[in-house]
């Protein structure tokens, strides 16, 4: 890999430097900013003459861009970002160099996540984006985000359509999401993770987005399907691709207050000079609960240190991150508690709850040695440490659940636009990356937190290295193409120290994984795709170390769609999708720690979702997915699973949402999100539980530097709740009721 990374660098600068010279005698320069003056990345500029012959670029993860010009004279600029109004300006070029104003992008009217497919760019060297891979896309600016009231960051999920959410409530496990038909109980783990480019998932899949404050977030990029090269582990349903905000001269601040006890302070400061930016971030809050013993406190803290070349070809930069999480746990109930008192906590969970310490420090390097290549490593280390004190029901025992993880990696990407493929419009893109853990996994029976025996007591290593290649390119100006593979190995070993007894990794060979895409555009405003992907899986924690052979699970996905915007006022998308796995690996849930595999899965579904903008500042939005999911073979163990539906995975989702703004500074929204009620079995012979609606309103007006907010929650307070089955009965888990937080944001 480093000897073709090498070559292609070579080759690049050998056979483009007369290009470079030829179309770089005139050069527009300059930055796009949101309305918070924090830089926006991947926007799209396109600079025409007068004759209309245009130059294109994106902006980099600073917002900055740099556009050649066809000489002297009068240009437009126009730039496109997803989330975010056109600009369009009138631009004079008069010398070599022209260095323009910041360009600042005000959000749509819409508070929808904005879905796009294929819309890359592939005319200047920057890493192709989610919305690059022909995949399907939902994209939440940093604005729509910052919004939002809540717990836990991964609930900022719920607008985006065909992803569900599995709100346990109960302290540090507040829950997960699943997508394309996967549940989110963690019993497979199948959506990858990535926080401004490192990778943040544990080693049981789950995602630690929650120690962000969504005040820090500039993007979520959720993307479906398997399409996606750029990530190995985990991908099975997609992933989430998460920006932080750094860079411009910017500080925001806002104060949070209302039911059950709830309390915020989220902060972020942002200074550029010259070449070194720095950001600064911080938050602070308290939850009494909805339920009794339901409280919890949390404070994160965060930094960012940049600085760029003098020629901008190069950046090095610093991120530090530290969170910490304290909770009680109202524990579950049952069947008639939750009905009777839905608030209530039953007197043995009285000393459950528990705490989560989370430390990441990164380093993130960039070069562009032409105009046309760009070279990006990143180096990082981060800790999971995580600590529950569960008691599940009266007849159990308590149980001290301990995991502490180290991850160390370091990750690659190499992207450019070679000569050859420049003639078809081409990018190619080389990546590798490599992580290793050290993990901890410890269980003790415990009486009131005081620990009378251990259960289990683990120590285990995983090393995973990996690599892509991926091209993308456009052979006639209707038609995109997108191909890739990517490759992984894995080792490490297991101790139970227990036992004594050592145990090493299966032997799962090089994991190979073909990606096609392709988007057909044959008229402006409409678009067809369609993309195949295969991802995998492997065991988690003990099982991929198990004495018995566990094979890894292969998924094959693909997914073909329509979307159009038939007119400035309409955009609407409609896809249909299958996944198959074989030899599907399930966490067993026996306390063992241990995963099995289950048998031949199907997993289909139909997506559907569209806006209209009906003008005054009014837009409608909504979104709708209908989904199975069915155990298709279970082989010889269990043949009475034959054909059954997976458990905890809704039939339907929705989202529907209607938005209004005011050139006067007034706001609202409203918007109801739901889904069907689940099978809590394998077996499919226990009543279903799990379906909900739920409305929430958002009120708020700007005037000058400061920004009131109101918000709702379930307005109707109406019931819903998490349940599922310990083999006895079914055990329920209230979700809150009727909320009302009033807010002020600060900023300048």
């Amino acid at each position: 890999m480093p000897l073709l990374l090498a070559a292609l660098l070579a080759l690049d600068s050998s056979v483009l430097a007369s290009q470079e010279t030829a179309t770089s005698a005139w050069r527009v320069s300059g930055r796009v900013v949101d309305s918070l003056g924090a830089p926006l990345a991947a926007a799209t500029l396109a600079l025409a003459d007068a004759e209309g012959r245009e130059a294109r670029t994106q902006s980099g993860d600073d917002g900055r861009f740099s556009v050649a010009a066809r000489g002297r004279g009068r240009h437009v600029l126009t730039v496109v970002a997803l989330g975010f109004r056109t600009v369009s300006r009138a631009v004079d070029v008069a010398g070599a160099s022209t260095s323009l104003p910041d360009i600042v992008l005000r959000p749509r009217p819409t508070q929808a996540p904005v879905v796009v497919i294929g819309r890359g760019d592939a005319g200047e060297a920057r890493h192709l984006a989610a919305a690059d891979m022909l995949s399907v896309v939902s994209v939440m600016t940093g604005e729509q985000v910052a919004r939002e009231n809540v717990d836990f960051a991964q609930e900022l999920l719920r607008k985006v359509s065909g992803v569900y959410h599995a709100d346990f409530n109960q302290g540090i496990v507040s829950g997960d999401i699943g997508m394309r038909g996967f549940n989110a109980e963690s019993e497979i783990a199948h959506v990858r993770l990535l926080v401004d480019g490192i990778p943040m998932n544990l080693n049981s899949g789950f995602g630690e987005i929650n120690a962000l404050p969504p005040l820090e977030i500039e993007r979520m990029e959720v993307v479906r399907g398997t399409s996606d090269a750029r990530y190995g582990l985990f991908n099975l349903a997609g992933n989430v691709n998460v920006t932080t905000r750094r860079g411009g001269n910017n500080v925001m601040a806002r104060l949070t207050t209302g039911s059950f006890g709830t309390s915020e302070a989220q902060a972020i400061a942002n200074l550029e000079r010259g070449r070194f930016s720095q950001s600064i971030a911080g938050s602070y809050r308290t939850v009494d609960g909805y339920r009794d013993h339901a409280s919890l406190t949390k404070r994160s803290a965060s930094g960012k240190w940049f600085l760029r070349s003098a020629n901008d070809k190069a950046s090095l930069g610093l991120i530090a991150r530290v969170h910490e999480l304290e909770t009680d746990a109202p524990g579950y109930l049952t069947f008639d508690q939750s009905r009777a008192t839905p608030t209530l906590s039953p007197a043995f969970s009285n000393a459950d709850g528990g705490d989560i310490s989370t430390r990441h420090l990164s380093l993130h390097a960039d070069f562009s040695p032409t105009r046309n290549s760009y070279l990006t490593v990143k180096g990082y280390g981060q800790s999971f440490d995580r600590n529950r004190f569960v008691r599940f029901t009266a007849a159990g025992a308590q149980q001290e659940r301990r995991e502490d993880e180290n991850q160390y990696g370091l990750i690659s990407q190499f992207t450019v636009r070679p000569a050859p493929l420049a003639r078809v419009d081409g990018v190619l893109s080389l990546g590798a990356d490599w992580q290793t853990q050290d993990n901890l996994q410890q269980r003790f029976r415990t009486t009131d937190r005081v620990r009378a025996a251990t259960l289990r007591d683990y120590d285990f290593s995983l090393r995973n290295t990996g690599g892509f290649a991926q091209v993308d390119i456009a052979p006639v100006r209707a038609l995109r193409l997108h191909a890739g593979v990517r490759a992984d190995a894995f080792d490490g070993d297991f101790t139970n120290k227990g036992t004594s007894v050592t145990t090493p990794i299966i032997d799962y060979g090089t994991v190979w994984q073909p990606k096609l895409g392709a988007v057909f555009t044959p008229v402006a405003g409409w678009s067809a795709y369609a993309n195949f992907g295969r991802s995998f899986q492997i065991g988690t924690g003990l099982a991929s170390y198990s004495t018995k052979p566990l094979d890894p699970s292969v998924n094959d996905g693909w997914e073909v769609g329509v979307i159009t915007a038939p007119a400035a006022w309409l955009t609407v998308r409609g896809g249909v999708w299958r996944q198959t796995a074989t030899d599907e690996v399930r966490l067993k849930f026996d306390n063992s720690g241990d995963s099995e595999n289950i048998g031949e899965t199907e997993r289909k579904g139909i997506d559907l979702e569209g806006t209209v903008q009906l003008g005054g500042g009014v837009s409608v939005w909504g979104a709708y997915t209908s989904q199975r999911a069915t155990l298709v073979e279970p082989g010889l163990a269990q043949p009475q699973f034959r054909g059954k539906r997976l458990n905890h995975v809704p039939d339907w989702t929705m989202k529907l949402g209607a938005d209004w703004t005011h050139r006067s500074g007034f706001a609202a929204s409203a918007w109801t999100y739901g889904q069907d009620d689940y099978y809590l079995t394998p077996a499919n012979t226990l009543p279903k539980f799990g379906g909900y609606m739920a409305t929430n309103v958002d009120l708020s007006w700007r005037w000058r530097d400061a920004t009131l907010g109101l918000a709702m929650q379930n307005v109707f307070d109406r019931y819903y709740e998490y349940a599922w089955f310990d083999g006895t009965q079914t055990l329920h888990s209230p979700a809150s009721g009727r909320s009302v937080l009033v807010s002020v944001t600060l900023q300048r």
